[in-house]
């Protein structure tokens, strides 16, 4: 009785030897799918820091010459080390919080005018997936995305 329980247990124990293949081979297209997701965030998040230190960049050396704005732009994009990155800034100003007016104006009240310069830095960014939307059936879909923009806003002393 137990020789052939036995020889049993060694059969059913023979039989095993190809699932780790197997289960390997259906482990290995989500373990891939991670990878690329994680080399893609990766890359995403090393070009979003470049940009928003461009932008930063530029809206200190904003802050230094304010009306010079094709420098401020070139400062941004140098500062970022990426190419294709494009800048933009804007100068505004304000009486009251919120309220955006001339910087000429002159506040009323005994409020001071105050001044600000906004550095928006922008480049195209491509997924490694090259995919437009991943579909993942009834739980949804993920879409890359397809550019990165930051943006920093400095008071002009």
């Amino acid at each position: 009785m137990f020789g052939a329980l036995r020889s049993g247990l060694l059969r059913s124990r023979a039989d095993v030897r190809g699932n780790v293949m197997i289960e390997f081979a259906l482990a290995l297209p989500v373990l891939f799918l991670l990878m690329a997701g994680l080399l893609d965030l990766g890359r995403y998040s090393l070009q979003k820091s470049a940009t928003l230190n461009g932008a930063r960049q530029g809206a200190q050396y904003g802050v230094l010459a304010s009306s010079d704005s094709t420098n401020i732009n070139t400062t941004a994009q140098n500062a970022t080390g990426l190419a294709g990155v494009t800048a933009t800034n804007t100068v505004f100003c304000e009486c009251v919080a919120g309220t955006t007016v001339s910087c000429a104006t002159v506040c009323g009240g005994g409020q001071t005018l105050k001044k600000y310069i906004t550095v928006n830095t922008t480049q195209t960014f491509t997924s490694i997936l090259n995919v437009a939307t991943l579909s993942f059936g009834s739980f949804g879909s993920w879409t890359p995305p397809t550019s990165i923009t930051s943006s920093v806003t400095l008071i002009v002393p």
